[in-house]
């Protein structure tokens, strides 16, 4: 468990150091992992993503790009689902609360973790606009 607990905090180091992060910094950032990138068009909307395989903790994160070309939200997505269980307990004891108003742990620095599962469990981080 030990060791799964500093996995967790590298995988979440990453996901929220990169929010600010444009899309060529991104794919700079991670050129030593196996890197997918994506370009979703709906509707007329075009989303790029830039997608990380992190191997050894058997887990991918996912970088979602707004118009602007910034990284606006990261997800991780675990390959095992057990992975998924032990990194909700690790929230519980890593993030600062959990907010039931806004269905989301909330962590340093305004960064927010919120579960979706649609097609299997995400994770995603989000920093919240200042005012």
């Amino acid at each position: 468990m030990n060791q799964k607990n500093n996995d967790f905090t590298h995988l979440v180091g990453h996901a929220c150091s990169a929010l600010p992060l444009s899309h060529l910094a991104v794919k700079e950032k991670y050129n030593n992992y196996p890197v997918c990138l994506i370009r979703y068009m709906e509707k007329g909307n075009l989303l790029d993503y830039v997608e990380v395989s992190f191997d050894k903790e058997n887990a991918s994160l996912t970088f979602i790009m707004d118009k602007e070309d910034k990284c606006y939200s990261a997800s991780i997505h675990f390959y095992e689902p057990k992975d998924e269980t032990l990194f909700i307990i690790f929230l519980r004891q890593f993030s600062k609360y959990y907010s039931y108003r806004k269905k989301c742990w909330i962590l340093k620095d305004s960064i927010y973790c919120k579960i979706e599962e649609n097609e299997g469990t995400h994770f995603y981080f989000y920093k919240m606009p200042t005012p």
